[in-house]
Parts: structure tokens; C-alpha cells; sequence
């Protein structure tokens, strides 16, 4: 008989952590386990890509918590606390808010998707609010918690919830190793689960269409726009090179939160003609495929799965110095990896390019790198963290 296997993720828009998903979701044995994927927020951009041997619950739950009376008036109380300067206070009421309303969207989603339901082994496949769903909302012999993140995010959820959590994933040795020193109750636990991805799959997909041709060189950076994926020092970035006179033109592949101020900074430096922001794209490829160089400017990254499908598409990576980045990168080999700043960036972009002998050594690298057993090493880490 097959073994019950739940999934459960925050939502299924473009980003690393639910690109991820997708190849966990291909590196899994049919054969043994009967896969269900339950989604939490009914954002589904990656849902096509979804193995089709999954069966997906998708929360589509029309509540508007933050519209209910309880919730008006919290607002209301901390809207007032602002006003008189009570900045603290105003920052507390909006945590109380903020934690009561999805303690209520939790118990709506386990009342209607997983009243009287059981499973052999539950998997919160994000830190934070999906592992605290996962420990209180669902029912299974064994539970999985999968840490995306290389910063001791939401410590109070985590120091609450790991001792009830039978196995921790991590991504590589240092984060298993920061994740042990952060939760004690995770030592003895955590068990490396590399991310993967598909070369042959991210290489046809970058043939979908060709981005225009430039006599100039050609960057990339692809992420959501938020503080900790570093857009704004690409900006600042940018406003070097072209003080410097490098020619360049540069695809701010995504969308989020910062964009905005991100537009401002663009029209206030003057890169109008620099910088293209593409907005979110289901298909990003294309975009890396054709950039002369990719970069990753980031303030923290666990790993990093866009640095691993540049390489898959044979593009040089510029990556600051995250525990993803130093990770992946062998300076000079596969990419260079730069300081934590806008001028440490902007130089690596310039060397890089001006240095045509370590680019085309580096592009020579990547193209002939071999990752046909990375897959099988993908699939037996996954086997050994639901079977051990």
C-alpha cells in the first residue's frame, strides 16, 4: 500500500523556493507514496509545471479576515497609537492583528481540507507560518520542515515548532550548520536536500523567444523586488558602470513590493535607457539565456536556484557574498563572487567583461559541465529524508 505524502506550500508564484517544488515534486517514487500538494494562497503560476501524479488542493477560501469587526478595530487602536507617535505600540497592535488573523485563515483552511484527515508524512516545504500550519493544522505519523532561508527569520514560531518536527531540510552543510546553532532542538535532525534544476527543461524554455540584440553588454538579474534581493544596489550599480562609461543594458527580471521606489531611483539617476524592469515572468529563461553575464545581487541567500539555471544555461554569474553565493560560486571557474555593495558589483561586472580570456574561460567551464548525476543524487536525498 502506498504511503500518504503531504506537501504544503505558502503559494505557487514565480520564485526559487516554489521552483523547487516543482523538481521535488519530479524527483518523488509514484510507486510508494500517494503525493497530495495542498497550496495555502490561490496564486498559481507555476501550477502547469505540476507532475501530473499530483493531486492539488488549492485553498480558494473569499475571507477577508483583515475586513472583520475584530480586525477594523485593531486597526483602528493602532492607526491612533501612530498618530500620537506611539510608534511601539502601533507596531505591537499590528502583530496581534497580523498573528490573529492567520490563526483564523489556518482554522478555516483545517476545517475544510483536513477535518478528519491523516497522513503518513506531512511536509512544511517553508519556514515560518507554513511549518506552524503544518505542526497545528494537519495530522500525520511523521513531519518534514524544509528551512529556505539562511537567516533566523520568525524565531519564536521555529524554537516552538522544531522539537514536534521529526526531520529539518536544509539546503547545504553551512545552513545546516547555522540552522543547529539557531534551534538546538534541531540538532541530530537536519539532513541536506540540495535544490535542483533541470537542465534539458530550463534549456528549452529559454528557446521560447529571443530578447532583442544589443551592441553593448547585456546583464540580468531575476528575483522578487524586495530589500533582501539587493535590486537597489544593482540601481546604485547601474549609476556607477554608466558614470564609468561601460555600455550596458540591464533586464530587472521580476516584480514586488520595492518597485516602485525602484522606478523612482531609475528615473532619478538617469538609466532610463539601462535598466528594462520586465515585470514578473512565467518564463524568465529566455532573458538569462541571452545576457552576457548573470547577476545576483542579494543581501542573503540560502542558495540561490537562479545561479543554478544561469549555470545551466552556460551564462558567467556575478554573485555578492551570501552563504548561497559562496556556495555555488568558484571564483573564476563558474563566476565571480563580490563584496555586499553597489561599488564591489559594479567593479566585478567591468573586470569580468574586460577580461575576455577568464570570460571565455569561464563560459567554456559552464557549457561543458556535466550534471547528469545530480538528479539521482536529488532523488536519493529525498528518498533518505522521508524513509530515514
Amino acid at each position: 500500500m502506498k504511503k500518504k505524502l503531504l506537501i504544503v506550500a505558502h503559494h505557487l508564484t514565480i520564485g526559487g523556493v516554489q521552483k523547487s517544488l516543482v523538481s521535488a515534486l519530479k524527483a518523488l517514487d509514484y510507486d510508494k507514496y500517494d503525493v497530495t500538494l495542498y497550496i495555502r494562497k490561490n496564486r498559481t503560476d507555476l501550477l502547469p509545471f505540476i507532475d501530473e501524479r499530483v493531486n492539488v488542493i488549492i485553498n480558494t477560501d473569499p475571507n477577508r479576515y483583515y475586513r472583520k469587526p475584530y480586525a477594523l478595530v485593531l486597526q483602528g487602536k493602532a492607526l491612533v497609537a501612530k498618530i500620537f507617535g506611539q510608534k511601539e505600540k502601533a507596531k505591537e497592535i499590528n502583530k496581534v492583528l497580523e498573528d490573529k488573523i492567520r490563526l483564523d485563515a489556518a482554522e478555516y483552511e483545517k476545517k475544510t481540507y483536513f477535518d478528519g484527515s491523516r497522513y503518513d508524512i506531512a511536509v512544511a516545504y517553508v519556514q515560518g507560518y507554513v511549518a506552524l500550519f503544518v505542526d497545528r493544522c494537519v495530522t500525520a505519523d511523521k513531519k518534514i520542515l524544509f528551512y529556505h532561508t539562511s537567516t533566523n527569520d520568525t524565531p519564536e514560531i521555529h524554537n516552538d515548532v522544531i522539537p514536534r518536527y521529526d526531520a529539518v531540510a536544509a539546503l547545504h552543510e553551512s545552513q545546516k550548520a547555522l540552522i543547529e546553532e539557531w534551534y538546538p532542538a534541531a540538532r541530530g535532525k537536519v539532513k541536506i536536500v540540495e535544490n535542483y534544476t533541470d537542465k534539458d527543461m530550463t534549456a528549452a524554455q529559454s528557446m521560447e523567444f529571443t530578447i532583442p540584440e544589443a551592441d553593448k553588454t547585456v546583464i540580468c538579474s531575476c528575483g522578487r523586488f524586495a530589500p533582501v534581493k539587493g535590486f537597489d544596489m544593482a540601481v546604485s550599480a547601474a549609476k556607477i558602470l554608466k558614470e564609468k562609461g561601460f555600455d550596458f543594458l540591464w533586464y530587472f527580471v521580476g516584480d514586488g513590493p520595492e518597485r516602485q521606489r525602484l522606478e523612482s531611483r531609475i528615473g532619478e539617476y538617469g538609466l532610463e535607457n539601462n535598466i528594462i524592469i520586465t515585470g514578473m515572468q512565467k518564463n524568465p529563461y529566455p532573458y538569462m539565456a541571452g545576457c552576457d553575464v548573470y547577476v545576483q545581487p542579494s543581501r542573503e541567500e540560502a542558495l540561490g536556484l537562479t545561479i543554478l539555471e544561469a549555470h545551466r544555461l552556460g551564462r558567467p554569474v556575478i554573485s555578492t557574498a551570501t552563504v548561497g553565493g559562496l556556495k555555488l560560486i568558484e571564483n573564476g571557474r563558474n563566476g565571480i563572487v563580490c563584496e555586499i555593495n553597489p561599488a564591489a558589483i559594479a567593479e566585478s561586472i567591468i573586470n569580468l567583461i574586460n577580461d575576455t580570456e577568464k570570460y571565455s574561460g569561464i563560459v567554456s567551464n559552464l557549457k561543458s559541465a556535466d550534471y547528469s548525476e545530480e538528479f539521482e543524487k536529488y532523488k536519493s536525498q529525498w528518498k533518505n529524508l522521508l524513509e530515514g
